[in-house]
């Protein structure tokens, strides 16, 4: 019983080692990497999940290219053929057959043209797919480091209020002050805690959201990125009526009003005549019935032309399908059109309003900055009140949270304003 008990603890302990190994090798590869954006974008643009939908219909659009283009190459087919006689093999003959169709009213070329427009739209959907990516990469990455920047700086506004409340306690005890100071103290270090547990609530947040955009992958902005990163100036309105003529989402348009054109015209070619050509000749023949056929080796050719009489009104109501499809793309050509001048103008007038709330809210944090360290100096020399210091450090606070905040809104209204003109990094 003994050995028993000792050999279930080793296996107990083995497997505990086995657990721990594991978790502390995972933990080593969940160890999030700070990148830059540049490196945040090339990580997201391999891993999305999204993009690589995108980019396998691109390929099944390129199959489809090539298989349109099959029709106008000449097939090739091999056959054996055995002949029976009284239930028994009497001859073996075989050969190959060349054989070559054709529409006399150009299908094969309209069908060859129609795969051409969708693979084309198959890379514009992709490369859509990427703007929308941007779009949403760049809100996530840049609301991150904003969140970042609010983080360090409600830590260094706890350590302040800290040394506050070490002050204001020492000065209780000195009988300089009265314990109302002490409780007021307290009260503000509570509410800057409170006020930084909020703002890492919203940092996580823009951590997972950049996470799933990465398709899982662990990655961080850099910590110094805010800092180090300049605010981008433009003056330049953009080119309305030239970004939307060349936007991507509008090629696209295009492109499918275009293809159903195409469309029409194979539709209204239904009943056009056919022409088949094929060439055969025997290459082998054995058995009795084949060494008396006076057929030589040697290629014979057969032409057919089909002329289709009827179908049913088939072709006529496919045609009219056609054009209604033909119509409904039009349509939306010119809905897309308004919509991207719609996004392009909202973009550009949101990173002007950005532009300037961010120039405003810097100056502001200036002032209330040289606010804070007066009210300091004052305070310890004994010329103003706790109450002075401490609302002074709220409006500071509250002008450090407006200035990243306006910040990170030009950050994310240019890259807005990026994506509206069809741009990439």
């Amino acid at each position: 019983m003994r050995s028993r008990k000792t050999g279930q603890r080793v296996k107990k302990l083995l497997l505990f080692l086995l657990v721990a190994i594991f978790f502390s090798s995972m933990s080593g590869r969940c160890t999030a990497e700070e990148v830059s954006w540049e490196e945040a974008w090339r990580i997201i643009t391999d891993k999305s999940p999204s993009l690589k939908e995108t980019l396998y219909a691109v390929e099944v659009a390129k199959a489809s290219l090539k298989l349109a283009g099959a029709g106008k190459r000449i097939s090739a087919d091999l056959a054996v053929t055995e002949a029976m006689l009284e239930g028994a093999s009497d001859s073996f003959v075989g050969g190959i057959t060349l054989s070559y169709s054709l529409n006399l009213a150009g299908k094969e070329e309209l069908e060859i043209a129609s795969a051409r427009i969708a693979y084309e739209e198959a890379l514009l959907a992709y490369r859509i797919s990427q703007l929308q990516l941007f779009r949403n990469a760049s809100f996530a990455y840049w609301n991150a480091v904003a969140a970042n920047a609010a983080l360090r700086a409600a830590e260094e506004e706890i350590k302040k209020r800290e040394a506050f409340l070490k002050d204001a306690k020492l000065r209780y005890e000195q009988g300089v002050v009265p314990q109302l100071d002490v409780l007021r103290a307290e009260s503000a270090l509570a509410e800057a805690k409170a006020s930084y547990a909020s703002k890492r609530a919203i940092r996580e947040n823009y951590y997972a959201m950049l996470k799933g955009l990465a398709g899982w992958t662990d990655i961080e902005p850099l910590k110094e990125a805010f800092e180090k990163v300049e605010v981008p100036i433009r003056e330049q309105a953009p080119n309305y009526s030239g970004v939307v003529e060349r936007h991507p989402s509008v090629a696209l348009q295009s492109l499918k009003v275009a293809r159903n054109e195409i469309l029409v015209k194979l539709a209204k070619s239904g009943m056009a005549p056919k022409v088949s050509i094929s060439g055969t000749r025997n290459l082998f023949k054995e058995g009795s019935s084949s060494a008396s056929s006076s057929v030589e080796d040697r290629w014979s050719a057969q032409a057919t032309l089909s002329i289709p009489l009827s179908d049913g009104g088939k072709t006529k109501w496919s045609v009219s399908q056609a054009k209604a499809q033909l119509n409904i793309a039009r349509a939306e050509l010119g809905k897309e059109k308004a919509a991207v001048m719609e996004e392009l103008f909202s973009a550009w007038e949101d990173y002007r309003s950005a532009l300037e709330d961010f120039a405003s809210s810097k100056k502001r944090l200036e002032l209330v900055a040289r606010e804070r360290e007066i009210s300091v100096l004052r305070y310890n020399e004994g010329l103003s009140s706790q109450l002075d210091v401490l609302d002074a450090q709220s409006r500071y606070a509250d002008s450090l949270a407006n200035y990243i905040n306006a910040k990170k809104k030009v950050l994310v209204s240019y890259s807005r304003l990026d994506a509206a003109e069809g741009r990439l990094p």
